[in-house]
């Protein structure tokens, strides 16, 4: 034992300055127990090594009286050593993990409060290192438990250890679990009982030894009215402090007449309240009226300006204890803080009470929480007092000053907050932890649990790719669509289409041939993406070169130094892109119906109208590498030398577009578009039909409005002749006859202009039986 002491005082030698760090500390504790193991036996190495550690810090302890006396003590610093050192010995295995709790249970049962505040401070700076490994309701977590439970009890809750008494509470809180039930009042016990008047053996008792003798001279009158006087002050007295009892013993509200007598001594009590609230109210004046009139705020008291109302006096009030004295109940009821504290035990009571409803009791009543259940039930009425009061209470709340809006929020939010916890509390308080997410993957064949990081892994790095062009130019599909038709103004869409002229046709036509060079756009760009992904797919990955055309070095044949008759190369036949249009063309599909008329710009199959073919795009070409064209040579008898024929220039194969719903709709629109406008314009301009070709309704426009034009220019002219003869001078005198009638005679043998045009546009065609028939019965 003494080696062991002595070993003990020779490593308290050689500890660093302060701060100690937790290494070099560590190392001079192994190097200490290292050269001890050889002292003693193993089977009582650790219980010798706690002994000599529990008397160092115990002797150390025992001078806490003199050491404080002292100016410049290190009477802390050196007991945070030697509880450091207890620390670090338990981590080396050297004590048990519950020793240093036990020290420190006995050390803080010996320490005055001010050195308690510094232990409890050094806990707090070796929370991590004290708690590892600790399981709650076992082994050291009930020690600690029971340690500062025990410091708590010493501790005031008011005056200068509330602060300390906060640090205790917030550093369990955050050691032990939310749920922790040593911490849980399951049981539902409430707190000590009302002992004042009110209660069982403060009954009221008659005080007819202290009544003082009334002197006969007196009136009657005067008596009966002090008398009737006095009874009231006391009955009120009585009730006001009967509601402690229920406020301290809510369980007393199973009983017959508690809930009866409570409702009656509640609704003496708020008038008086409200009154007291409403005669400070008038003492203090109004703030506005004060500060627009100057003459009345001489009548009035005179008050502290507002930073006293917010003092720290003010916000640290607090009640000790009620004063329950007769004589003090005025004083207590003109308090604004003793009227704030009463109605707030109220507004709990009530809310408490609202839990007891048929409909509340059916959410949380159990066979396992009997001990939160009362045999009581408030019935409709009496729930709707209830409702009633606390409205009532929390008004008063607000009227009363300072700040008593704030205040009563403040209340509200409380008693909100509050219903969670009871209702936590009601369900026997499950725990609050919650698992990790996970999910379940397959890896090399084995399902496993990954983490949420390693789950979303792919997904977080396909998020920081560059995104996809948007396909829309103008951000939505609907919006495109509507520029692309050449709308510009709101006004353009206001007015709905109207059947009227055939340039109204043609436009409605125009807008479903842009609708089909929007969609062809669409497809050629998702065929194009589609073409470029697939590429780079098949694009080798093990760096062999990709398969395409030669280099062009390779192409230019080398001069030949001695050959004999250079033979040219066999020629390749390429394709002729005109050829492949024309194949294009005459492989057209069939038109959507035998009577429809072509599309605009394409020339018509023989006896039917031709359908538009579907459309091929084709890829940009790129430029051709630049050959050598070698001069070819007669063709000798002889066999042709082995050379290597030049590769073909292959063209990129065209983009087909697959069928589509979309542009077989539009087409067949603007078909139906194409056939009104020409119902439309056959009494009208039939003339005009023989020059359009197969039912050309752009072209149609165009004629109509060049004869348009023709008309007004021959209209004109006429007019402009008319005129002319109107002004033109008689002929002279001297003039022969027979020139004049000459003259007449030219005039009258020539042909009008307008005469056989207007009978050609009057005589009425055959009948087309063909285009009576209607749209709609083809």
């Amino acid at each position: 034992m003494q080696a062991l002491q002595d070993s003990l005082t020779l490593l308290l030698a050689s500890l660093p300055p302060r701060p100690i760090n937790k290494a070099p500390l560590d190392a001079l504790v192994a190097q200490t127990l290292e050269e001890s193991r050889l002292k003693t036996s193993p089977e009582t190495w650790k219980t010798k090594w706690e002994y000599v550690l529990r008397k160092e810090v115990y002797d150390l302890a025992a001078t806490e009286g003199k050491a404080l006396k002292q100016l410049e003590t290190k009477y802390y610093d050196e007991l945070s050593d030697r509880l450091d050192l207890i620390l670090t010995f338990t981590e080396h295995d050297a004590c048990d993990q519950i020793f240093p709790f036990n020290t420190l249970q006995d050390l803080l049962e010996t320490q005055t409060i001010a050195s308690c505040s510094h232990v409890f401070s050094w806990i707090e700076q070796r929370a991590d290192r004290l708690t590892a490994g600790m399981v709650p309701q076992k082994g050291k977590a009930l020690v600690l438990l029971r340690t500062l439970n025990d410091l708590l009890r010493r501790l005031s809750k008011m005056g200068a250890t509330t602060q300390f008494c906060g640090r205790i509470l917030t550093f369990l809180s955050r050691v032990f679990p939310l749920g922790e039930r040593s911490g849980v009042n399951l049981r539902g016990e409430y707190g000590p009982m009302w002992e004042g008047p009110g209660a069982k053996g403060h009954e009221r008792k008659d005080e007819e030894a202290n009544q003082m003798e009334v002197d006969e001279a007196k009136e009657e009158q005067a008596a009966k009215d002090a008398e009737r006087k006095r009874k009231e002050k006391d009955d009120f007295f009585y009730t006001f402090w009967s509601l402690q009892l229920p406020f301290s013993r809510p369980h007393q509200f199973s009983e017959t007449r508690t809930f009866s007598a409570f409702k009656t001594a509640v609704d003496k009590v708020l008038p008086v309240i409200k009154e007291a609230t409403a005669k400070e109210r008038a003492l203090m004046g109004n703030k506005s009226l004060h500060a627009t009139v100057g003459a009345s705020s001489q009548l009035k008291r005179k008050r502290a300006p507002a930073a006293a109302a917010e003092s720290p006096a003010t916000s640290e009030y607090y009640f000790a204890k009620y004063l329950t004295s007769p004589e003090l109940l005025d004083l207590e009821i003109s308090d604004t803080h003793f009227r704030r504290q009463l109605l707030f035990q109220l507004l709990i009571v009530l809310n408490h009470l609202l839990n007891f409803t048929k409909a509340a009791k059916a959410t949380w009543y159990t066979p396992r929480n009997r001990s939160l259940q009362l045999d009581f039930t408030l019935e409709p009425t009496d729930a709707q007092w209830v409702h009633d009061t606390i409205a009532r209470a929390v008004e008063e709340l607000r009227q009363t000053s300072p700040h008593g809006r704030a205040f009563a929020e403040a209340v509200q939010v409380m008693l909100e907050r509050e219903k969670n916890w009871v209702r936590w509390k009601n369900e026997l308080c499950p725990p609050f932890d919650r698992e990790a997410w996970y999910a379940e993957v397959e890896i090399d064949g084995e399902t496993k649990r990954v983490g949420l990081e390693e789950a979303t892994e792919g997904v977080r790095k396909k998020m920081r790719m560059d995104p996809e062009e948007w396909p829309y130019r103008y951000g939505s599909a609907p919006l495109t669509e509507i520029w692309e038709m050449g709308y510009r103004d709101l006004r353009d869409l206001e007015h709905p289409f109207q059947a009227g002229d055939v340039k109204d046709f043609v436009k409605k036509v125009k807008q479903e041939d842009a609708r089909i060079d929007m969609r062809r756009k669409q497809l050629t760009q998702k065929a194009e993406r589609i073409a470029q992904a697939r590429a780079k797919a098949a694009t080798p990955q093990d760096g062999a070169p990709a398969p395409g055309p030669p280099a062009a070095a390779s192409t230019v044949p080398s001069a030949p130094a001695a050959q004999p008759a250079p033979t040219a190369a066999p020629s390749v036949s390429s394709p002729d892109p005109a050829a492949t249009h024309a194949r294009n063309t005459l492989s057209a599909p069939a038109p959507l119906h035998p009577s429809l008329p072509a599309k605009p710009g394409t020339t018509p199959a023989s006896g039917e109208s031709a359908a538009p073919s579907p459309a091929r795009v084709a890829t940009p070409n790129p430029p051709p590498a630049a050959t050598a064209v070698p001069t070819p040579a007669p063709i000798v008898a002889l066999a042709p030398a082995p050379t290597p024929a030049p590769a073909p220039i292959l063209e990129p194969a065209a983009i087909v577009l697959p069928p589509d719903d979309l542009i077989r709709k539009y087409e067949e629109n603007k078909q139906r578009w194409a056939w009104l406008a020409l119902r439309t314009a056959r009494d009208q301009y039939l003339q005009y039909f023989g020059r359009i070709g197969a039912g050309d309704v752009v072209l149609l426009a165009q004629e109509i409005e060049k004869g348009r034009a023709e008309r007004e220019k021959a209209v004109a002219e006429k007019e402009a002749a008319a005129a002319q003869a109107s002004a033109s001078p008689a002929p002279p005198v001297g003039m022969d006859e027979g020139a004049a009638k000459e003259g007449t005679k030219e005039v009258a043998s020539a042909p009008a202009p307008d005469l056989e045009k207007g009978a050609g546009m009057t005589e009425s065609p055959e009948k087309d039986t063909e285009g009576d028939v209607k749209m709609e019965d083809r």
